[in-house]
């Protein structure tokens, strides 16, 4: 199946007619640059000559990134800490052109970042600072007064709720984000990871990787159309959700949304770094969604954008322009 620049046009231009909230766990992605010409002669490993670091805005927030590079509105929702990586967030957020007026801080949290160190485009380590327990009650309460404010007053057609096991999506969090969403009638998508993977009952589009699916399901998942139907199936029943979308890596995407039952084969590319690829299917996923695409189309777009986004190192955004220079 092969789409034209005319078709990926038509659907960038819907794009551009949606409004999306995007909720979920925020973080810096931070890079130290350089090259590597010689071992250490202290210890068995290689000595990289620092040239440059840069900082980007990571998790949800480049899932925001996606959606506005894409051309729709985009709102983004989290908590953060008071903390110097929390006020270098703030700023990225301003020098990406998003806005923070939807961002907590609070003393009780460490601002996640995430520092990868690599030569030549190629990752030698990465360097986490995080934490991982839930959101406390008050800041449970600040983000939820937030995200029904802003619910009133951008009237999204969609929320994509961002996991990465952060804990700015607790059970009680995404409960009450879902029956918000169920009041005002506004789609919810969702791209888990392991700790709250059956919480999402009633959303709308379900996106996990083969390892969530395999972790979440009592199955032993294989690449097949049977196994991954009856895997998906039991997500879709737990759930009471829509559409199952799920990444396979090169293998492809497969998609279910209990009449289509269809994988679709990975699209060939130079692949440099897969961090983010998840990030950009998820984005486009909703937006096709929401435009009114059938299933197909929608696991169509969204395994080529994500497949797009591997070429470039780090973690980068799909803009509109990167998609139809990959179209090509």
């Amino acid at each position: 199946m092969y789409r034209t620049s005319n078709e990926l046009n038509a659907l960038l231009d819907r794009f551009k007619e949606q409004r999306i909230l995007v909720v979920g766990d925020v973080m810096i992605d931070k890079y130290l640059l350089g090259s590597i010409s010689r071992m250490s002669p202290e210890a068995p490993v290689p000595v990289m000559q620092y040239e440059a670091s840069e900082s980007r805005p990571g998790g949800a927030a480049n899932v925001a990134l996606n959606v506005d590079q894409l051309g729709a509105q985009v709102t983004l929702c989290s908590v953060i800490g008071q903390d110097p990586e929390g006020t270098q967030f703030m700023n990225l957020l301003a020098e990406y052109g998003l806005n923070s007026d939807g961002i907590i801080q609070s003393a009780e949290r460490i601002t996640t970042t995430k520092t990868r160190v690599m030569a030549e485009s190629e990752h030698l380590l990465r360097v986490d600072r995080e934490v991982t327990i839930d959101l406390t009650d008050w800041e449970a309460d600040q983000l939820l007064a937030r995200i029904q404010e802003k619910i009133e007053d951008v009237r999204p057609n969609a929320i994509i709720l961002q996991d990465y096991n952060k804990g700015v999506l607790s059970a009680t969090v995404i409960k009450k984000v879902c029956q918000l969403a169920r009041v005002n009638n506004i789609k919810v998508s969702v791209d888990p990871k392991f700790d709250a993977f059956l919480n999402y009952r009633g959303v709308d589009l379900f996106k996990p990787n083969l390892i969530e699916l395999r972790a979440g399901t009592p199955y032993h998942v294989d690449i097949t159309e049977e196994s991954l139907a009856e895997a998906t199936n039991y997500v879709r029943e737990q759930l009471d959700c829509a559409l199952v979308l799920v990444t396979l890596s090169d293998e492809g995407i497969f998609v279910n949304d209990g009449k289509i039952q269809l994988q679709l084969p990975a699209h060939e590319r130079v692949v440099r770094d897969v961090c983010g690829a998840g990030d950009s299917v998820i984005s486009v996923a909703t937006l096709t969604y929401v435009a009114g695409y059938s299933s197909e189309e929608i696991a169509y777009w969204s395994n080529l954008g994500g497949s797009i986004i591997c070429e470039y190192p780090g973690v980068v955004p799909l803009s509109a322009d990167v998609f139809r220079k990959g179209l090509d």
